[in-house]
């Protein structure tokens, strides 16, 4: 058998003995045109473990159907053998120069058409030791003088992810075939092109933009993922760089796994500085340790170690999009504004993952989608800054042509600008006095008016100032359990009660936290008080849930602690007026909270 084998091995170039008289019984019709290819489908002959060029009857063969890995024809993906099949092709052909393209295949094989060797991909052996494996496209030529050809294929490999012919293989007039590949190779330069022209302007734009500007770190990692993404649809299938570059095909395989792991380093780089929701520190750098690790064996182990270690560290990628889609529920859940097109171009991103993966490891039989969703993600990243530059230049320039129209009017428009500035100048001045999450004058106001009416309290003997400190109650505990934006939403809704319970000359203040300042003036203490117990009563008919409580009760309430100043109860200076309630405040809380305490009741 060893003779036999070796002898048809030896006969590269000789042609058999009448191909056209073999048996047709499984011959398959191809029907291509002069612009359009046909597949090579139908019935073929296996003959496993065996170097032919002609079909036998003494040996044992299998009808199969291509393509097929040796896995599902043999049980195993290391090995050998020969595929034969019969082709009739249109007639009106014959004399013309015919190509069999083949995408690219993991291992070797040797073709054969009616006996004359037209291709090869590495060197075939019957041993792993002997065998040059190759990954790459290839296409042969031939010239038919009869209607039926007999194609032989010669495959061997010695690796368990990849063995056999699992690419489908086209047949055509070579100039069909050869502008097909080429508009192939051609397009798909032509999108790594576009796509690197973005990532490098995502760059330089970060860098431009300084780093101290927001979200410059961000923009500057995802233009870097841009680029090695760029790179990797270049080296991945099927297989560019090998039309315009002499790589080995070894170090081409290398590259094609490190831009891979860079360009999802860069990926989850961004998405950890865009959003830790979306991807958890202890994940992330898990995800990054992986990485290294799997570059590391990628630069210095075979192809069958470090494709193996990768596909079984792609696994942890659905802990990655669990993180994802947590993220996102959390997004919704809080009501925060969010991408759709991003969003979707993630989404179509990680099916496509799925799909390629699942493809890899012979579980479906589709095609390579990856690089066209991380091509169509790039440039609707690119869509969308464009969009959104657009818009800016847009609104910068109608300021500038504004602008140009006032200064050419500013005589007649001056009236009219300064009332414009004296309005914004008073929306401005009411700014710095109002607390901008809750609506009520902040610690600035506070300050200025408690001076005021202490002032007016001095030269006046019958002013009368009252002045209260409030805290809620348990806040803390309220926004561990709710979240902080819950949090602000009950100050702003305590604010909402706080100034409808209050008369008309009462002043409510954001004195800092969950602490607020109430001033009353113009009215007896005792009406004061009645006041400010008005507003603990308002505040807790509203019910408003705190199932975080250390005590008994399970609605939102304040503590209040007040001070007043009049002709015969002054205090030296406004800090021993403020200091006087906060001691209020805090016997309130010691109290037990929910009340209001007052240094001296008021005859």
């Amino acid at each position: 058998m060893t003779c036999i084998v070796s002898s048809a091995i030896a006969q590269d170039e000789l042609p058999s003995p009448s191909f056209q008289q073999q048996s047709h019984g499984h011959v398959t019709e191809v029907h291509f045109t002069e612009h359009s290819t046909s597949p090579l489908q139908g019935k073929w002959l296996f003959y496993p473990s065996q170097f032919i060029i002609q079909p036998s009857s003494v040996r044992q063969a299998k009808t199969v159907e291509l393509p097929a890995s040796f896995k599902t024809l043999a049980g195993s993906n290391s090995g050998y053998g020969t595929f034969i099949g019969y082709f009739k092709i249109p007639k009106e052909f014959l004399g013309r120069r015919i190509a069999i393209r083949i995408p690219t295949q993991y291992g070797a094989y040797r073709v054969y058409v009616n006996g004359q060797f037209i291709v090869r991909l590495g060197e075939i052996s019957t041993t792993p030791e002997k065998q040059v494996t190759e990954k790459a496209p290839r296409i042969g030529y031939f010239v038919p003088d009869t209607e039926y050809i007999t194609l032989s294929i010669q495959a061997s490999n010695y690796t368990h992810l990849h063995g056999g012919l699992e690419r489908p293989m086209q047949i055509g007039v070579a100039g069909t075939i050869n502008r097909q590949f080429q508009q192939l190779m051609m397009s798909i330069a032509m999108v790594c092109g576009a796509v690197l022209g973005v990532g490098v302007f995502t760059i330089l734009f970060s860098i431009f933009r300084g780093s101290r500007e927001r979200n410059s770190k961000s923009i500057f990692v995802f233009g870097w993922f841009i680029v090695f993404l760029a790179l990797h649809n270049l080296f991945s299938a099927p297989y560019a760089y090998s039309v315009f570059t002499n790589i080995n095909w070894l170090w081409g395989t290398r590259l094609e796994y490190l831009f891979t792991f860079i360009a999802a380093f860069f990926f989850l780089s961004y998405m950890h500085l865009f959003n830790r929701r979306y991807l958890n520190p202890l994940i992330y750098y898990i995800a990054v340790a992986l990485l290294v690790f799997n570059i590391t064996f990628t630069l210095f182990s075979p192809p069958e170690i470090f494709e193996r270690l990768a596909l079984f560290s792609a696994i942890f990628a659905l802990v990655i999009i669990g993180n994802f889609i947590y993220g996102f529920y959390q997004t919704l859940r809080y009501k925060e504004h969010y991408s759709r097109l991003n969003l979707i171009a993630i989404i179509f991103l990680c099916l496509t993952f799925l799909n390629d993966y699942l493809l890899l490891i012979n579980v479906i039989k589709t095609t390579h989608l990856f690089f066209i969703s991380t091509s169509i993600y790039a440039l609707l990243i690119m869509f969308q800054q464009s969009r959104h530059y657009a818009h800016q230049t847009y609104e910068t320039e109608q300021l500038n042509l504004n602008l140009i129209a006032l200064n050419n009017s500013l005589d007649q428009k001056v009236k009219e600008r300064t009332q414009q500035l004296r309005e914004v100048n008073a929306k401005l001045e009411q700014q710095m006095n109002i607390d901008a999450l809750t609506g009520a004058f902040n610690r600035r106001a506070l300050n200025h008016e408690i001076q005021q009416q202490f002032l007016q309290t001095q030269q006046q003997p019958q002013h009368t100032l009252i002045f209260a400190m409030l805290d809620v109650d348990f806040f803390k505990n309220y926004n561990d359990y709710y979240g902080h934006l819950k949090g602000d939403e009950i100050l702003k809704n305590l604010v909402r009660i706080i100034q409808a319970a209050l008369p008309p000359s009462g002043y409510l203040a954001r004195y800092g936290g969950e602490e607020f300042a109430i001033l009353l003036t113009g009215m007896p203490v005792q009406t004061a008080l009645k006041n400010l117990e008005n507003v603990l009563n308002q505040i807790r008919e509203q019910r408003m849930e705190h199932l975080n409580r250390p005590d008994a009760k399970d609605y939102v309430t304040v503590s209040m602690g007040a001070a007043w100043v009049e002709q015969k109860h002054g205090y030296a200076d406004i800090h021993e007026l403020m200091k006087a309630a906060d001691v209020q405040l805090y016997a309130a809380k010691q109290a037990g909270r929910d009340q209001l305490k007052i240094e001296k009741e008021a005859d």
